[in-house]
């Protein structure tokens, strides 16, 4: 199984585990990049990028270009899907939720980890009544992705640190 991360999970990893504190975390995040176990998508990208910070620095030395996952045809169907269910869902979502949905990476990566038979890492907690916003996992269990935090992938490939 190979596994799709969230920006949060690179984003929070930065803020919790300090890459001068926790080396040997992120040498293990570049072994499972390297690896092909986990993989990201271009939105994801654009997203740290726009940090410019350590992070930013770290995704552009360690992370090959095949990590970043683009759109193909197969993802824009699961797109259109995600998007449908977020339009229709019968908890009625706010026009801006749904509107926020679809222009962030949130709505990518569940279409990408439908595509393509991934599990989608994120440290998003579901809430199936919130309506101001599309909680990742909430339309992964919509459309039928698996998703999970870090922690579980971790202990699914039998890592420990």
């Amino acid at each position: 199984m190979e596994y799709l991360f969230d920006t949060n999970i690179f984003v929070e990893s930065k803020k919790n585990l300090p890459m001068d504190v926790w080396p040997i975390f992120w040498t293990k995040m570049v072994e499972l990049i390297n690896s092909g176990i986990i993989h990201s998508i271009d939105k994801v990208k654009e997203e740290i990028d726009r940090g410019g910070d350590e992070l930013t620095e770290w995704i552009h030395n360690n992370a090959p270009k095949g990590f970043f996952l683009t759109q193909d045809s197969a993802v824009l169907t699961k797109l259109a899907e995600t998007i449908s269910w977020a339009q229709s869902c019968p908890i009625n979502f706010t026009q801006s939720a749904i509107s926020g949905y679809a222009s962030v990476a949130d709505s990518y990566l569940v279409a990408t980890a439908a595509a393509k038979n991934m599990v989608l890492v994120t440290y998003e907690k579901s809430n199936p009544q919130r309506r101001n916003r599309v909680m990742i996992p909430d339309a992964c269990n919509a459309i039928g992705v698996r998703s999970c935090d870090l922690n579980t992938a971790f202990r699914d490939l039998g890592i420990k640190i």
